[in-house]
């Protein structure tokens, strides 16, 4: 039997073009159930891991049903954070290319009169988190006593954020006969209050399960990045230890072009693989590499099916794939033929939770590493360097530059020697380093103060510079809400922040503080 594909589910032509330059071809097995179902005009609660394609699930029906608006709003999507709703705003723009639809991205820490702006030019899509989409609310600019869909992505982490009330006010505004789409990786008993109060009553529980329950004997590590720095971790990565044939995994086509484009521009030895190759490309590509000729390949998880070498050293997941059977599919490519294989994967903060979901289905251990430093990437290249000259010293045939070498003063010897290797470094290494990654990282830090305290940003970054003896430039982004504030924090100073501000005051109100991931 053929597998299932995008067509077969009944969506728009518009957005299935939309899918298609995304370069998908074949549904997630979340994809593939709940899309009919919604299709269909009734309400679901899909229950899958992060990372298993729910924003296409839910996305691509609703740019397939909803027809332009410019006067009232057709759909309200909610998640727990602004980082989430971006996310989700850009991959519905990708999925609705091709239509006329205006999706609208409301979420703290970001201008409200901005936001109201975008709104009042007309939004058939509105993505927000809890707080900020009651804000414009109660401005009456968001209305939403019309809308056609409403989606709660990350359920379960918008109630471990204390969003329940939040969530149930927002429901109640909300027509009655709407279509609700529940998204959650696990089940508490506020998310079946929430079906049983405001969903259809005939909805569909759809879960999904991983059939894979035994990993790869393959080490297996992580490296947490932010999204946009992800691509100087695969250089630092790279640079810092030592490859043989080395395969990179992203999600789509696209993805791919793009990273391999980024790596021959760093003087990487890279080539592509992916299904918009034609078959003799593709052949000539894959006798490169299994020849050593070319020492990276880029590939989508549908391409690398045809790749059958034994001498693969690494596997690295640049984006984690769709579910967990093709991540033990990928890492298996390592680690053939009795030889020794690791497998790295760079996580943002979000994808990390579906990486440790992987970890404990299949009773492995996928071990955290930090990024490479700036002395890591040094140490391998002056290693590599100076084994290549010992290499053509035992060659011989250096007679013409030994008379170069008796020419040059005895008190500048050293300093032409350190010259010649510092050039030769440079040659070695893409990407232009500057300050360890490490330097940049930042802790997200709850405090339970918020703008009901009639506190400001200068409150919050005073209140950290006064009793954490930190910097003002050790302070990121700052995000207020009604009852707590989110603040970034470096990580070098963030433990000591904590420390110092805990139990102090700020208006007068005693504040307690602990990292968000714990919360």
């Amino acid at each position: 039997m053929d597998k299932i594909t995008f067509k077969d589910l009944g969506l728009s032509k518009d957005v299935l073009k939309g899918i298609e330059m995304m370069g998908y071809v074949s549904p997630s097995p979340i994809q593939e159930k709940s899309i009919p179902v919604l299709l269909e005009g009734k309400d679901i609660i899909g229950q899958a891991q992060t990372g298993t394609g729910k924003t296409l699930a839910f996305g691509s029906v609703l740019l397939s049903t909803i027809e332009k608006n410019n006067k009232q709003v057709q759909a309200l999507i909610l998640s727990p954070t602004r980082e989430l709703a971006l996310q989700i705003h850009e991959e519905l723009k990708r999925i609705g290319k091709y239509t006329d639809l205006s999706i609208v991205s409301v979420f703290g820490g970001s201008e409200i009169d901005k936001q109201s702006k975008n709104l009042k030019r007309g939004a058939d899509i509105v993505v927000g988190t809890p707080g900020r989409v009651q804000d414009l609310m109660r401005r009456k600019v968001l209305k939403i006593d019309h809308i056609q869909w409403m989606v709660l992505d990350e359920a379960d982490e918008m109630l471990n954020m204390g969003f329940i009330e939040d969530i149930e006010n927002i429901l109640q505004a909300t027509p009655a006969e709407k279509r609700t789409i529940l998204f959650s990786a696990t089940m508490p008993s506020d998310i079946k209050k929430i079906a049983s109060n405001y969903m259809q009553e005939d909805y569909m529980h759809i879960q999904i399960k991983s059939k894979t329950k035994t990993a790869s004997t393959v080490s297996q590590y992580y490296f947490e990045a932010a999204a946009n720095q992800k691509f100087e971790a695969l250089c630092r990565i790279l640079d810092s230890r030592e490859m043989e044939n080395t395969i990179i995994f992203c999600k789509t086509k696209r993805s791919v072009d793009e990273i391999v484009a980024a790596m021959q521009q760093k003087h990487y030895n890279v080539e592509a693989m992916h299904g918009d190759l034609s078959q003799n490309q593709r052949m000539n590509t894959l006798k490169r590499f299994k020849s050593g000729q070319v020492q990276y390949l880029v590939a989508t998880d549908v391409a690398a099916r045809g790749i059958d070498v034994d001498n693969i050293s690494h596997v690295i997941n640049y984006e984690m794939p769709q579910d967990e059977e093709l991540y033990i599919h990928r890492i298996g490519r390592t680690g053939r033929a009795n030889k020794k294989g690791e497998a790295y994967s760079i996580v943002t903060n979000r994808e990390k939770n579906f990486l440790m979901s992987i970890q404990k289905r299949t009773n492995s251990h996928i071990e955290a590493m930090p990024i490479p430093s700036n002395q890591d990437i040094f140490d391998q290249k002056i290693k590599e360097l100076l084994f290549d000259v010992q290499e053509e010293m035992l060659k011989g045939n250096l007679e013409m530059f030994e008379d170069i070498v008796k020419d040059i003063p005895s008190n500048m010897k050293n300093e032409v020697l350190a010259t010649l290797l510092s050039m030769c470094y440079q040659q070695r290494v893409g990407f232009d380093y500057k300050e360890d990654m490490s330097n940049r990282a930042y802790d997200r830090i709850f405090m339970t103060a918020g703008s009901m305290d009639k506190i400001s940003v200068k409150d919050i970054i005073d209140f950290f510079v006064k009793f954490g003896k930190i910097k003002k430039s050790d302070i990121g982004d700052v995000t207020i809400k009604r009852k707590f504030t989110f603040v970034d924090i470096k990580t070098q100073v963030s433990q000591k922040a904590v420390k110092g501000c805990h139990n102090q005051k700020i208006n007068r109100r005693k504040v307690r503080l602990e990292f968000a991931s714990e919360k």
